[in-house]
Protein backbone atom coordinates (compact mmCIF):
# COMPACT_ATOMS: atom_id res chain seq x y z
CA UNK A 1 0.00 0.00 0.00
CA UNK A 2 1.16 3.61 -1.10
CA UNK A 3 2.21 5.76 2.05
CA UNK A 4 -0.85 8.29 1.61
CA UNK A 5 1.35 10.90 3.89
CA UNK A 6 4.00 10.79 1.29
CA UNK A 7 1.06 10.99 -1.70
CA UNK A 8 0.07 14.06 0.40
CA UNK A 9 3.45 16.05 0.85
CA UNK A 10 3.71 15.15 -3.13
CA UNK A 11 1.02 17.15 -3.75
CA UNK A 12 1.47 20.02 -1.81
CA UNK A 13 5.04 20.53 -3.21
CA UNK A 14 4.20 20.38 -6.76
CA UNK A 15 1.41 23.14 -5.87
CA UNK A 16 4.11 25.31 -4.00
CA UNK A 17 6.72 25.52 -6.90
CA UNK A 18 4.08 25.50 -9.68
CA UNK A 19 2.86 28.63 -7.53
CA UNK A 20 6.18 29.78 -7.20
CA UNK A 21 6.93 29.76 -11.00
CA UNK A 22 4.41 30.99 -11.94
CA UNK A 23 4.43 34.43 -9.50
CA UNK A 24 8.17 34.26 -10.42
CA UNK A 25 7.71 35.28 -13.84
CA UNK A 26 5.09 38.04 -12.76
CA UNK A 27 7.43 39.78 -10.53
CA UNK A 28 10.84 39.56 -12.77
CA UNK A 29 12.27 42.79 -13.58
CA UNK A 30 12.10 42.00 -17.25
CA UNK A 31 8.59 42.33 -16.95
CA UNK A 32 7.95 46.22 -16.47
CA UNK A 33 10.37 47.05 -18.90
CA UNK A 34 8.83 44.44 -21.05
CA UNK A 35 5.72 46.52 -20.74
CA UNK A 36 7.06 49.37 -21.47
CA UNK A 37 9.24 49.04 -24.01
CA UNK A 38 7.69 46.20 -26.02
CA UNK A 39 3.95 45.37 -25.67
CA UNK A 40 2.91 48.12 -27.10
CA UNK A 41 3.32 46.57 -30.27
CA UNK A 42 4.29 42.95 -29.30
CA UNK A 43 1.22 42.51 -27.09
CA UNK A 44 1.02 41.95 -23.51
CA UNK A 45 1.53 38.39 -23.67
CA UNK A 46 3.86 38.42 -26.29
CA UNK A 47 1.96 36.68 -28.93
CA UNK A 48 0.40 40.08 -30.57
CA UNK A 49 -1.02 39.83 -33.92
CA UNK A 50 0.27 43.21 -35.09
CA UNK A 51 4.07 42.49 -34.71
CA UNK A 52 5.86 39.09 -34.90
CA UNK A 53 4.73 37.22 -32.02
CA UNK A 54 7.56 36.71 -29.23
CA UNK A 55 6.28 33.50 -27.61
CA UNK A 56 7.32 30.80 -27.56
CA UNK A 57 10.85 32.62 -27.29
CA UNK A 58 13.64 30.81 -28.83
CA UNK A 59 16.55 33.69 -29.52
CA UNK A 60 19.82 34.04 -28.07
CA UNK A 61 20.94 37.62 -25.74
CA UNK A 62 23.27 38.14 -28.75
CA UNK A 63 20.49 37.56 -31.43
CA UNK A 64 17.54 39.60 -29.15
CA UNK A 65 20.84 42.67 -28.83
CA UNK A 66 21.48 42.46 -32.92
CA UNK A 67 17.90 42.61 -33.45
CA UNK A 68 17.02 45.56 -30.93
CA UNK A 69 20.54 47.90 -31.93
CA UNK A 70 19.67 46.83 -35.74
CA UNK A 71 15.92 46.87 -35.67
CA UNK A 72 14.24 43.80 -37.08
CA UNK A 73 11.97 42.31 -39.85
CA UNK A 74 8.46 43.81 -40.18
CA UNK A 75 9.71 46.85 -39.61
CA UNK A 76 10.57 47.16 -36.30
CA UNK A 77 12.65 50.23 -35.02
CA UNK A 78 16.11 49.68 -33.42
CA UNK A 79 16.57 50.90 -30.34
CA UNK A 80 19.80 52.89 -29.05
CA UNK A 81 21.49 51.79 -26.03
CA UNK A 82 20.05 54.88 -23.99
CA UNK A 83 16.67 53.89 -24.99
CA UNK A 84 17.31 50.43 -23.63
CA UNK A 85 20.17 49.20 -21.55
CA UNK A 86 22.05 45.87 -22.60
CA UNK A 87 20.56 45.09 -18.94
CA UNK A 88 17.08 45.93 -19.64
CA UNK A 89 17.66 43.65 -22.76
CA UNK A 90 19.15 40.76 -20.20
CA UNK A 91 15.73 41.03 -18.17
CA UNK A 92 13.24 41.13 -21.14
CA UNK A 93 15.05 38.10 -22.78
CA UNK A 94 14.98 36.51 -19.44
CA UNK A 95 11.37 37.22 -18.72
CA UNK A 96 10.00 36.14 -22.18
CA UNK A 97 11.98 32.67 -21.66
CA UNK A 98 9.56 32.22 -18.66
CA UNK A 99 6.45 32.78 -20.66
CA UNK A 100 7.30 29.75 -23.35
Amino acid sequence: MKNPFGLFLASVVTAALTGSLAASSAQMPGRPVYEKVCSRCHGPDGKSKQAPALVPFGWSYSQSLDIVRHGGPCGMPAFTESELSDEELKQIVDYLKTLN
